[in-house]
């Protein structure tokens, strides 16, 4: 099961990569724009090599946000893998992300320091990954 919910998850942070990068072609008009040097573990990075590790490190945290959710199922925390709860999970989601990653990487609490609208960008696509992540762990048999 936890396994399941690793790729579930990964899989539903892979589709909200790509609507990412689709959404400034087809009417968002931008990207988030880092007017920093970009830096890891003391290495100055250049911008495509921060665009990849970004990208890795949404697609990694998309999936632990899963497998843990799914965790929490088996121990009997979460009652199962409902819609209703898993929308409750993108609050946590949310809270996590917007007060501790997004912090650490520089963007401000919830990511106001790139833009006012960042914390309803942040709220929407929790919400979608939830959805994203119910409608795909319901196709894994025995789940």
């Amino acid at each position: 099961m936890i396994f399941a919910a690793l790729v579930a998850g990964a899989f539903a942070g892979t589709i909200l990569l790509f609507f990412a990068h689709l959404a400034p072609s087809i009417g968002a008009g931008n990207f988030i724009r880092d007017l920093d040097q970009p830096r890891l573990l003391g290495k100055d990075l250049s911008l495509r090599e921060a665009h990849f590790m970004g990208a890795l490190l949404h697609l990694v945290l998309s999936a632990v946000f899963g497998g843990v959710y799914a965790y929490f199922v088996r121990i009997g925390a979460f009652a199962d893998f409902g819609l209703l709860p898993l929308l409750g999970w993108s609050v946590i989601i949310t809270l996590f992300t917007g007060g501790i990653i997004l912090p650490l990487e520089g963007h401000g609490l919830f990511g106001v320091k790139e833009d006012a609208w960042f914390p309803v960008d942040l709220i929407l696509t929790s919400v979608a990954w939830a959805v994203l992540f119910w409608w795909m762990i319901t196709l894994w048999p025995g789940v």
